[in-house]
């Protein structure tokens, strides 16, 4: 095997192993939101109030209408 070969091999080897390390930590934290979201509504919190909460990096018009009428 030449040196180019060689390159590549490692070049596309170092890629799936990031690409492998960041759908590992994505499933994890989405996994983690999950898991704090069933806990939050099995104690009684509102489930549409809830996943505002957790995904407040989204930013949605029901999100905007729960949040005026918690005042």
């Amino acid at each position: 095997m030449d040196s180019e070969n060689k390159f590549w091999l490692c070049a596309w080897g170092m890629a799936l192993s990031f690409l492998t390390g960041v759908v590992v930590c994505l499933t994890a934290q989405a996994w983690n939101k999950l898991d704090k979201w069933d806990k939050a509504v099995s104690n009684g919190a509102d489930p549409m109030v809830t996943t505002c909460a957790l995904y407040s990096d989204i930013s949605t018009a029901i999100c905007t209408i729960l949040a005026q009428n918690r005042k």
